[in-house]
């Protein structure tokens, strides 16, 4: 063989390898689409799952021990310390209703990691399956048109909701931040080096036990800042999976709408194709809803008690402009998260429903044997996303939710019996009325 022939075989091969590469990636699935925002939280320590950047489902796993499952575990057990230091300082200056919220805050974000650990234990099972549905709705008759495909759509929701989460953290920060400066000004404290104040304060449950070092406070800012995405992640993941599922749904329908005006009359191996599409959904519906059900209940109660405490500050008058500009950047921001979660959710219901509409409209002579199964299936089956089945994510369950409001509060004052805390450092008490936060 000729010094070309070779190069020329070595060009063919190459070339090959990369168009089949290019087709591939091409392809408009779930798993591609969530790949970007799975790396995003993994960088947190969430869902630490390898194999995420390869091109078939069976290239996913979980190495227990690896970098990723470590990160994971250090960020649960940092958390579960905090959370045992808070449960002592609520022990020492009692409980409220505000007070109480960074416990439940340190306990809600280990149970996600916990849930998304687990989830990662179970997730080439399913991703498996997605991948054999996504096959078949990306080909004839099925395949999407237009512009925004699963994989485009998948993006600019889940990074347009982690975008105003980021915002949504900063202003906490920047609320604390001026809150402290404001308590500075009051006391007539002198303070030379304002980071390690910030942290002193923002983590005194911490450091009243141990002493204050830089890079220990760097650490608890980046815990604090994976804890706030961990509580938003489940939300965006749900989102996510509902928008995944309920675009395969709207796939059928959309296949399905030629036959609305009664005109055409499908024979039965159309409708065994149709409805051997559709049970294949509905079986990754129910897959998908064993192993979320748990983080679909925790989001639901969780954001619902958020939305409850958000409402419980902005009723009454706040200390000042950024920390009011906080509390209802978050509770219009949590409003709007949760509602899109239970409409996203509820789209699976409704798209999956929509086929019976347009059976209905089939005139008696195109009825066979295969169609009269499809409506009984669709007349009969709930398809539909549970929180470990107490109740179903649809419409009306969104429609059925009241958000309650407390009464107002009172305003900050500061009460400067402060005493020795951290190497020299003074702590002047916060209360709000007379309770101490």
């Amino acid at each position: 063989m000729t010094l070309a022939t070779k190069g020329f075989a070595l060009h063919r091969k190459v070339r090959q390898r990369f168009q089949s590469k290019m087709v591939d990636d091409e392809r408009d699935t779930f798993l591609r689409g969530a790949r970007p925002f799975i790396i995003l939280g993994q960088l947190f320590g969430i869902f630490p799952i390898y194999g995420i950047t390869a091109n078939e489902p069976t290239r996913l796993r979980l190495k227990w021990f690896s970098v990723r499952v470590i990160l994971n575990l250090t960020v649960v057990v940092t958390a579960l310390v905090q959370a045992y230091y808070e449960y002592g300082r609520l022990k020492m200056i009692g409980i409220n209703a505000k007070n109480v919220s960074g416990l439940i805050f340190y306990l809600d974000a280990c149970l996600i990691n916990v849930l998304f650990l687990n989830l990662a234990t179970k997730w080439r099972t399913v991703a498996a399956k997605w991948g054999e549905v996504d096959e078949t709705f990306n080909r004839a008759p099925y395949q999407m048109v237009g512009c925004w495909s699963l994989r485009k759509r998948l993006c600019v929701i889940s990074f347009s909701l982690v975008f105003l989460a980021a915002v949504e953290h900063c202003l906490s920060v920047l609320s604390g931040i001026h809150n402290q400066y404001a308590e500075v000004q009051y006391c007539n404290w002198t303070v030379t080096n304002y980071f390690r104040h910030y942290s002193l304060r923002r983590f005194a449950n911490v450091y009243i036990n141990y002493p204050y070092h830089p890079l220990s406070a760097v650490f608890f800012t980046y815990v604090s800042f994976a804890l706030t995405m961990y509580w938003n992640y489940q939300d965006i993941f749900i989102i996510m999976l509902s928008i995944a599922l309920a675009t395969r749904f709207q796939q059928i329908n959309n296949h399905l709408k030629i036959l609305s005006d009664g005109v055409l009359i499908p024979g039965e191996d159309f409708w065994i194709r149709v409805r051997t599409n559709y049970v294949s959904v509905c079986e990754l519906l129910d897959d998908v809803d064993r192993v979320i059900s748990w983080t679909m209940l925790i989001s639901c109660a969780t954001n619902l008690y958020y939305i409850c405490l958000q409402i419980l500050h902005v009723s009454k008058k706040l200390a000042n402009t950024i920390e009011d500009a906080y509390y209802w950047f978050s509770l219009v921001f949590l409003i709007v998260r949760t509602v899109i979660v239970f409409l996203s959710a509820a789209h699976i219901h409704d798209c999956a429903k929509k086929p019976l509409e347009i059976i209905m409209k089939i005139p008696n002579v195109g009825w066979c044997v295969e169609l009269e199964r499809f409506s009984t299936q669709l007349k009969s089956e709930k398809v539909a996303l549970s929180g470990m089945g107490f109740f179903s994510l649809t419409r009306q369950l969104l429609f059925s939710v009241s958000y309650t409001c407390c009464p107002t509060g009172r305003k900050f004052e500061f009460d400067c019996h402060s005493f020795f805390l951290v190497d020299g450092w003074h702590y002047c008490d916060v209360r709000v009325g007379d309770a101490k936060v």
